[in-house]
């Protein structure tokens, strides 16, 4: 399973939405149910799978799938 795919399941478990509807573009300007709390849910749902801890900081910056991934890619050894 890639990194996008992990992504995306853990996206679409925490916004009740179906993983198909997620694109590398996905972000809460598109998909209503992804509001700051549910990006917090989000955030330590990867933490959680991946195994990795982001920086208060970060969290903001990161509001695409393709962002997530592109961090998680970066961060993980």
């Amino acid at each position: 399973m890639t990194t996008a795919d992990r992504v995306k399941s853990v996206v679409a478990a925490v916004l009740k939405v179906p993983e198909q509807s997620l694109t590398p573009q996905s972000s809460p300007d598109e998909i209503q149910a992804w509001d700051s709390m549910r990006h917090l849910q989000i955030i330590l749902g990867l933490e959680e799978e991946f195994g990795v801890q982001f920086a208060a900081d970060e969290i903001d910056g990161l509001q695409t799938i393709n962002a997530l991934c592109a961090w998680l890619d970066e961060h993980r050894a």
